[in-house]
């Protein structure tokens, strides 16, 4: 069993909502520890699987040396639109780096669920997504989720529309 949040005994992965983020394609927020305690973060694709998350990666990687020295990570994946839009799901737990030709064959599955075939097989593409080379597996101990659209507030800002979406530069 995966507990939630603080003082949470449920099993949290069971919640389709979490499903749901585990499932979609977005990008999930890798927290590694620096050397100096500090945080390191980075957006990256993943894919769930097995009660596992998986994210491809280059053994040179700041993110993978992190992990190697110390597996604590946290992983945040968010659908925010803006205003109250607000969800999402938090997994803390254990890494471990992956090698070899399965966490090659993982990696490609991973770019697939972001890039077509086509786009994948690009030159520039392939040079960069190629040094791929092992992929962080996190085991969560801790899971836990957030939908400030269900509060009052927020089904009252979706009903009016009184908010300004999230843009881009």
């Amino acid at each position: 069993m995966v507990p939630g949040g603080r003082g949470k005994e449920q099993d949290v992965l069971r919640d389709e909502r979490v499903n749901e983020f585990l499932r979609a394609r977005l990008i999930a927020n890798l927290a590694t520890v620096d050397p100096d305690g500090s945080a390191y973060v980075v957006g990256m694709w993943f894919l769930w699987e097995d009660g596992k998350l998986s994210l491809p990666t280059n053994r040179t990687t700041r993110k993978a040396k992190n992990v190697a020295r110390d597996p604590r990570v946290t992983v945040m994946i968010d659908d925010s639109r803006g205003g109250l839009d607000l969800r999402g799901v938090t997994l803390v737990g254990r890494a471990e780096l992956l090698g070899g030709p399965g966490a090659v064959e993982l990696n490609r599955r991973i770019h697939l669920r972001y890039l077509t075939e086509r786009g994948r097989e690009l030159e520039p593409v392939d040079r960069y997504l190629s040094t791929d080379d092992v992929t962080i597996s996190l085991t969560p101990l801790r899971v836990s989720s957030w939908d400030l659209r269900e509060t009052p507030a927020g089904r009252e800002l979706l009903r009016t529309g009184e908010f300004y979406p999230l843009a881009g530069p």
